[in-house]
């Protein structure tokens, strides 16, 4: 977003809002905003908007009621990425539709992958934790998993790459979202008739499930979520963060 300073959030949706309805009545004359607002400004308040509606709809968890640590082994028998005997293991819970898990696969994921999983440090362990109020959520965690059904987990990963990477095109309609996937499976050079037959049969959703219901039993409620190790981290947070965690648990 392009819209820096905090003070200028109210401003912003005052604008935004006149925005919306395309003109504003000033000292009597009605004015057509559009001509005064340039198209990045434009494109940041809407940015901005669809932003506070995804915040406002995921799900809360209270400070004190949030997991520190979690104890035992939240892997069960999902898509690693990295060497599985690596000492750290980072299980992600995350919703490809989600935007803030699309920002830690744009920014922190990549540090993580350069400095830990490419160099056999730490081991991904990816989760689905499609969220209810995001239609396209668990139709692409149905897709990834009927790729990783052709190709194993190299073949997860590169559709998990491609709905992150693509993620506000490839979801803009979710109407299409069926027709889109099967696209994207094509273009990643899977068999288009044996992955339609997985994916119009719906036939990891049982596995989804158990993801989701694992999740909500440890207290992890939204996404992004990880647990480094045992020790539970919230949201797409700074590289920083991961980093000091993962750091901590290799020390160990």
């Amino acid at each position: 977003m392009k819209l820096n300073e905090k003070s200028s959030l109210p401003v912003a949706i005052v604008i935004a809002a006149l925005l919306l309805s395309g003109s504003m009545v000033f000292l009597g004359f009605k004015v057509d905003m559009g001509k005064y607002i340039k198209t990045d400004v434009k494109e940041a308040l809407n940015e901005y908007i669809q932003e506070q509606q995804a915040k406002a709809q995921q799900p809360q968890v209270a400070p004190d009621d949030q997991p520190k640590i979690i104890p035992g082994d939240l892997t069960d028998d999902d898509p690693v990425e990295g060497s599985k005997e690596a000492k750290v293991t980072i299980v992600e819970f995350s919703d490809f539709q989600c935007p803030y898990c699309g920002k830690f696969y744009e920014n922190a994921y990549q540090d993580i992958l350069k400095d830990y999983i490419n160099t056999g440090k730490a081991k991904l362990v990816f989760r689905d934790l499609p969220l209810d109020f995001h239609p396209g959520a668990m139709p692409a965690a149905l897709a990834a998993n009927c790729a990783r059904e052709q190709g194993g987990d190299a073949a997860y990963f590169k559709m998990h790459d491609k709905l992150f990477a693509d993620q506000k095109a490839l979801f803009t309609d979710t109407t299409k979202i069926d027709t889109t996937l099967k696209q994207v499976a094509a273009q990643l050079g899977l068999s288009s008739e044996a992955f339609a037959s997985c994916y119009d049969s719906k036939k990891f959703q049982a596995e989804i499930e158990k993801d989701m219901n694992d999740a909500a039993g440890v207290g992890i409620r939204g996404t992004p979520a990880f647990v480094i190790n045992g020790e539970y981290i919230s949201g797409a947070q700074p590289y920083a963060n991961f980093k000091a965690a993962i750091d901590a648990a290799l020390a160990k």
